[in-house]
């Protein structure tokens, strides 16, 4: 069997539709409700590694073919204790079971098992559990988790076949990480003829380490019900809404009966269980299952409700639209279906970062002589603040340093800028700005300060008595007094785009 070795990164990352099957707060938009079955995690020992059997009916959840009849998938966990503030290797080794359930390899070379890898965080300190980034399991597949390229993870090495499926994952857990993070590994399979009774699946793999060189062998089960008992896939999704207020947000739920027996006198209903986000409405159309339309209106915490006299068939889907009001910070709302005992939900995510802008000067002003040639510099400050309990970012900005007559601007420099901005990125355009790629994460309840100087060289004989005039001064209605340094905020999630300026006074010394 042959393994597929490096050649170009996939241009078109498969991103994952389906929120992983267990319950963890993700930052996702919209995920789906967790499978008929996902059985308890099985830890192998010393490394925390950790393997989980879920069964998926048909549709949502099934990795590869929405037309099979069921799925399962097998949940690989790699935690960073594996390799701490380093990186490390996963060989995951397993054959299927053929006449029970085949793996899914979409691409005719072998080269991707149907699937997905996703990079969670957890700060603790009563913080959900954040989704950093998610991507198929391809080869060279990678786990970019933010826009500069930094990636945890990727497939080094994959050859899938229905009967065996042999994935080698590097896992980088980088020193940037202190707090405790993790890779799940969702691998897709095809259940053969599940038929309408209940059955259990199991899942044998060898998964091999470089750490420590470790070969591990633990099993996973998963457990299909039987066709007939009561279950829903419910699934959320975010709609964009045109000129909506910012505080403001809207879903759509959807509920599919996967049962073979029709889903009836059961409830629906969308509740606040994180942030400050109000249940503005809810809208079902029952319509074409023997219902009326029914809703219920806030805003409260939660609205419900009832299916009156609609029967669902199996495989058909309820549509409910949700309203959001007061959407500020981290806000996870549970759209649920109730029917007897059972309730099936699923979490609609979502962030609204609100941070503050706030640019001042760091020196008041600065003496200059009234004759010779000399140096002087300027500084100023752009400070970002999260008030929020969500994660933001900060924003690109454009500086405009002011060059009065008899100035000559030299170089500018930076301090607490993000580390890839470079002495090159100082670039004075032609049209007199300095545009900075300064837009990085801004964390819950954090604040982050950069500051820039600007150097002069000046050339007192050629400043004129208005000029010196004018810099002896500062006007915040007026550019032209003082020195004055223009900044463009670009705007980013949470950061409004404006413009500020900070002014500095230059004081001509008497000879």
């Amino acid at each position: 069997m042959l393994m597929h070795v490096p050649s170009l990164p996939s241009a078109h990352p498969w991103r994952r539709l389906l929120g992983v099957a267990i319950t963890l707060p993700l930052l996702t938009v919209g995920a789906v409700a967790a499978p008929v079955s996902a059985a308890a995690p099985t830890a192998t020992p010393n490394t925390g590694i950790t393997v989980e059997g879920r069964y998926h009916p048909a549709g949502a959840g099934c990795h590869g073919s929405d037309s099979a009849e069921g799925c399962l998938s097998w949940g690989v966990r790699v935690p960073s204790t594996v390799a701490p503030n380093s990186s490390t290797t996963v060989t995951i080794e397993a054959d299927s079971v053929p006449g029970q359930w085949t793996w899914t390899c979409p691409s005719p070379d072998g080269d991707r098992v149907a699937g997905t890898s996703t990079f969670y965080i957890d700060r603790g300190k009563d913080e959900p559990v954040s989704k950093l980034a998610d991507s198929g399991l391809g080869f060279f597949d990678h786990l970019y988790y933010n826009q500069h390229g930094d990636s945890a993870g990727s497939v080094t090495a994959v050859s899938c076949t229905p009967e065996h499926l042999s994935l080698t994952y590097e896992v980088n857990f980088d020193s940037a990480w202190d707090q405790t993070s993790y890779v799940d590994l969702d691998l897709g399979t095809t259940v053969a003829a599940p038929g309408a009774d209940a059955r259990n699946y199991t899942f044998n793999p060898k998964i091999t380490t470089s750490t420590g060189s470790l070969v591990l062998t633990p099993t996973a089960t998963a457990h299909k019900p039987a066709a007939s008992e009561a279950h829903a896939t419910v699934s959320t999704q975010e709609v964009a809404v045109d000129g909506a207020v910012k505080d403001t947000s809207r879903f759509t739920m959807t509920a599919r009966n996967d049962s073979t027996t029709p889903l009836s006198n059961f409830t629906i209903s969308a509740g606040r269980t994180r942030g400050q986000a109000q249940v503005g409405s809810l809208t079902c159309d029952l319509t074409s299952f023997g219902g009326k339309v029914v809703s219920a209106t806030g805003p409260a915490e939660n609205l419900t409700v009832s299916s009156g006299t609609a029967k669902v068939p199996q495989g058909k889907d309820i549509t409910c639209q949700v309203d959001l009001t007061g959407v500020t910070g981290r806000n996870r709302v549970k759209a649920a279906l109730t029917t007897g005992k059972q309730t099936f939900s699923s979490d609609y995510t979502k962030d609204r970062p609100i941070s503050e802008v706030k640019v001042q000067p760091t020196d008041r002003g600065v003496e200059a002589a009234p004759t010779g040639t000399y140096e002087v510099k300027v500084g100023y400050s752009v400070t970002f603040t999260n008030n929020t309990d969500a994660m933001g970012q900060t924003s690109n900005i454009v500086l405009h340093p002011p060059v009065p007559a008899g100035f000559t601007l030299k170089y500018v420099w930076g301090s607490g800028t993000p580390w890839w901005i470079s002495m090159d990125d100082y670039a004075l355009q032609n049209d007199g700005s300095m545009p900075l790629s300064t837009n990085d994460t801004l964390y819950a309840h954090s604040s982050t300060m950069m500051t820039f100087t600007a150097f002069y060289e000046v050339n007192a004989a050629a400043v004129t008595e208005d000029t010196w005039k004018s810099l002896g001064t500062c006007d915040p209605k007026d550019a032209s007094k003082g020195l004055t340094t223009q900044i463009d905020v670009v705007g980013s999630d949470g950061v409004e785009p404006g413009t500020y300026s900070a002014c500095t006074v230059v004081t001509r010394t008497k000879n």
